[in-house]
């Protein structure tokens, strides 16, 4: 009931503000929602979830470059900071070989953000996927068998020796966070998307991966006492949240403090997914893509994405569905606007996208009320990037406030410039003409310009990769060039 309470104050308060409700009738409604029991710190439940991988921007940014970047998301409505070990291309930075690799270095500066966010007041959290380990593990007898939701560097917990292997990893990050000066507020697993095991031994896996959880959680707390054990829901059936559900009321009762609910592309909503007992039904927003689930603007691949209408939704639709916290799925910098506008109304500090947008411009682009709003509309039309008239965005860019040293400004230039440059590609046709070629260069030196230029990352790898680029054209650009990238 207490829950239940908290994520009813949360909608309580957050609908007074959005119906403009004033004078001793907003006073009350806030007192009521203030003094309700759970309301205090769900209220402000808002994490930014930045893992560093990949070649992301996460995954390059200095200590100081970090710092800006986390300051402002406290501004906007943050409270907590996650970051996941991606082990993925890396050997064990703990196996004593004297040369410093690539798990060496991104584990060094995971500790360095994680001492930053700890150093401006903003909670920690390391996400974990159990069984996901360093490439020279993954030997034959220890191999997880994937397929499906199932794929990633993992070994079975199930066989001989593969367990032992896991509880060591996590031993060697706790203890080393410890001796860094981090000290973890929460641990948060998730089953999936570098997780999993298919063998008869770990079926079902959701069970296996609680098991498992919970041995690693053991050594979490002696080295982090009073941490806090969270969950993503992200790719899980509603039968696996149903055994989940009853396996930790019957192995670890009360542990789970939190849910972070999956929402699939284009849905604003969380499912209706039992948890276990005084579990907080949390959402797992991703951040990282424009209004429109299709066409799809994903990941930074088209410059920087904006959700002013999804995001709106979201917050309202989870407030509707008692859901007491949010955790914001960010792959870098390219999702600074998505940023401000899910903790800016998560918060209840602004009651519109809109208002959001406009002290958004007001902050970073020096401009007064009158042109912000154009800030405010000009942005508000990449929601839909794939419907708007690139050419005539680009003329009308070069009248708002801001300039070309700041990285904020620069970044939506760019993409004015990739957009025009893609529809004309769209525009003349199937075959590669010279004068097409062209268009296609002008996209990828737009693209390298902000890559290299605005963002400074590195290699792209994965997911990001310009490989996956999902446009129409580029597939047969590819083959007619003969590009490997």
């Amino acid at each position: 009931m207490v829950f239940a309470m908290g994520a009813t104050s949360h909608f309580i308060k957050r609908t007074a503000l959005r119906r403009g409700w004033v004078g001793p009738l907003a006073f009350t409604i806030a007192l009521v929602a203030t003094a309700s029991p759970g309301w205090g710190a769900e209220q402000q439940y808002c994490e930014l979830y930045a893992p560093g991988h990949f070649g992301n921007w996460y995954e390059v940014a200095g200590e100081n470059e970090m710092r800006r970047v986390l300051q402002e998301a406290k501004h906007w409505g943050y409270n907590r900071y996650g970051d996941w070990f991606d082990t993925l291309d890396c050997v064990n930075p703990f196996s004593g070989d004297r040369q410093y690799s690539l798990g060496n270095a991104l584990w060094d500066r995971k500790k360095a953000h994680f001492r930053t966010a700890q150093d401006l007041g903003l909670a920690t959290d390391l996400i974990i996927t159990p069984n996901h380990v360093y490439r020279d593990q993954l030997a034959p007898k220890w191999l997880a068998e994937s397929g499906g939701r199932v794929f990633g560097q993992l070994i079975c917990p199930r066989k001989p020796g593969g367990r032992e292997v896991i509880l060591s990893n996590y031993e060697n990050l706790f203890a080393d966070l410890a001796r860094a000066g981090v000290r973890l507020t929460a641990l948060t697993a998730a089953p999936y998307d570098y997780g999993g095991c298919n063998c008869e031994r770990c079926k079902p896996w959701i069970l296996t991966f609680a098991e498992l959880t919970a041995d690693i959680y053991k050594i979490a707390r002696r080295h982090h006492p009073g941490i806090e054990l969270h969950f993503i829901g992200w790719w899980w059936s509603a039968e696996e949240h149903r055994l989940f559900a009853e396996w930790m009321d019957r192995h670890l009762p009360g542990a789970a403090v939190s849910m972070s609910l999956w929402i699939p592309y284009g849905k604003t909503s969380v499912a209706d997914s039992p948890l276990p007992a005084n579990c907080r039904k949390h959402a797992f927003v991703h951040i990282g893509y424009a209004d429109e689930a299709e066409p799809r603007d994903v990941y930074g691949k088209t410059g920087p994405v904006i959700a002013p209408a999804r995001i709106e939704k979201t917050v309202a639709d989870l407030a509707a569905q008692g859901v007491s916290g949010v955790v914001a799925y960010s792959e870098g910098i390219f999702d600074d606007v998505n940023k401000a506008l899910l903790a800016g109304l998560w918060s209840g500090r602004y009651r519109t996208a809109g208002e959001v947008l406009a002290g958004y411009a007001q902050r970073y682009f020096a401009a007064d009320r009158k042109r912000s709003r154009q800030w405010t509309g000009w942005l508000t039309l990449w929601g839909r990037p794939f419907g708007v008239d690139a050419v005539a965005a680009r003329r009308s860019f070069s009248r708002l406030p801001g300039g070309p040293r700041d990285w904020r400004w620069r970044q939506w230039q760019l993409k004015a410039d990739m957009f025009a440059a893609h529809q004309a590609i769209v525009a003349a046709g199937d075959e590669w003409t010279p004068a097409r070629l062209k268009r296609a260069a002008e996209f990828f030196y737009a693209e390298e310009l902000l890559q290299r230029e605005v963002y400074g990352t590195g290699p792209l790898r994965h997911i990001f990769a310009r490989k996956f680029l999902d446009l129409p054209w580029y597939a047969s650009w590819r083959k007619h060039t003969q590009q490997v990238h």
